[in-house]
């Protein structure tokens, strides 16, 4: 959460939404480009390339958001992002086997149109909205002086106080060395990855459990798992945000997916139809379960380059749960998948557990804040504090 307005020289030099938006037009090319190669290396140069530019778009996303809603308002605007997601895949795999089945009078196969299509849909979508966004509050034209000043004393007086608008050596060491920043990694890596196992495999695990279906039919019954999954996050937001309690939230969507991976783990006992309801807990789960994790630490930073370095770090790190997922489900354990299920479930428990450790760490901080304890910053350093201000309270 941003606890400060950004700084003049911020507000002059950065503008995060011309950058996202770059980055969205350039990875739409790249994206046409895939489906006009024709050897293995440059495929290989250019994913690594959409990898760099992807990488930057949700913490990115998440930063410019947090400028313009206060603390307990952002859960529900993270997870309407995060629903863009679940709907791409709910959709995105239909779409792509409705352009499989094109055959050009060029010669080329259909999966070359599957990128070109989709990197045309991407570049067209960013200029429809590129007019539309903003940098930040103080220059977006759509706002009256007024309610500018309104945005900003909302920010201010939501629960929010230190600044970190000078980045020097002391700010630095502050930023690489807060615990939260790695404990809330940690646990990303750990529900992400059953994100991962959803966005990836439902269509296999669905496959396996109606062997029969042809790949429509499959699609089908992947859709409304996708659709079940962004209902559950925004009404886990909506709860999230109404109660303005964070760890709670996170902690009952890891909860409803670890029910779902017990049943799985147990499929040699159950029907198939209840192995594939519980492909709905575990993807409702876990969608619900993430932009919880993010909010919990982005309400618990403060100042714009720690706010910025704290959730590229959660965001970048965490993504490493997609590695283990994209490596836990292999062909060869098919049809139970039995090495996929434990790991997912296994991170998942280590997910719940961090958390626990996580609001332990924050309620023992505030403990000390309360007690004068972490008072000296102050004259020690000055108010270049981000969240470690002596005032800031930590929410969970």
């Amino acid at each position: 959460m941003l606890a400060e307005v950004p700084s003049n020289w911020l507000v002059k030099r950065f503008k995060p939404a011309t950058v996202l938006c770059g980055e969205c037009i350039i990875l739409g090319i790249f994206t046409i480009c895939q489906g006009l190669l024709h050897n293995f290396a440059g495929l290989v140069g250019i994913r690594l390339v959409i990898g760099i530019l992807e990488a930057g778009l949700i913490p990115g996303s998440i930063f410019l958001l947090s400028a313009y809603y206060p603390r307990y308002e952002l859960q529900w605007r993270v997870s309407m992002l995060h629903v863009g997601n679940a709907i791409s895949n709910a959709f995105g795999g239909l779409l792509a086997f409705a352009v499989a089945s094109i055959h050009s009078s060029n010669g080329w196969s259909g999966w070359r149109w599957i990128f070109i299509i989709e990197g045309l849909i991407t570049i067209f979508l960013t200029l429809v909205c590129w007019p539309f966004i903003n940098n930040w509050p103080a220059t977006a034209k759509w706002l009256k002086p007024y309610e500018k000043a309104v945005l900003e004393e909302r920010i201010r007086v939501d629960g929010i106080i230190g600044r970190m608008d000078v980045l020097n050596r002391k700010s630095v060491i502050r930023c690489v060395t807060d615990w939260k920043v790695y404990l809330s990694a940690c646990i990303i890596i750990g529900i992400i990855s059953s994100v991962y196992s959803c966005t990836l495999f439902a269509p296999t695990i669905v496959q396996v459990l109606k062997p029969t279906y042809t790949p429509r039919q499959i699609q089908s019954l992947v859709i409304p798992i996708f659709i079940a999954a962004s209902i559950s996050t925004l009404l886990f937001a909506y709860i999230s945000d109404k109660l303005k309690h964070r760890a709670g939230i996170a902690f009952s969507g890891c909860v409803i997916a670890i029910t779902g991976y017990i049943i799985l783990l147990n499929q040699e006992h159950v029907s198939v139809n209840a192995r594939y309801g519980a492909l709905y807990l575990i993807a409702s789960g876990s969608f619900a379960a993430l932009p919880g994790a993010w909010i919990l630490l982005l309400n618990n930073v403060s100042g714009s380059h720690k706010t910025a370095f704290a959730m590229g770090m959660e965001i970048g790190l965490g993504n490493g749960g997609g590695f283990v997922a994209s490596l836990s489900f292999q062909s060869k354990d098919a049809p139970f998948y039995w090495s996929g299920f434990r790991t997912t479930f296994s991170l998942m428990c280590m997910s719940v557990g961090l958390i626990f450790i996580y609001v332990a760490g924050l309620w023992y901080e505030n403990k000390q804040k309360r007690a004068g304890n972490r008072d000296a910053l102050l004259t020690e350093e000055g108010d270049n504090l981000g969240d470690a201000h002596p005032e800031f309270i930590y929410t969970y």
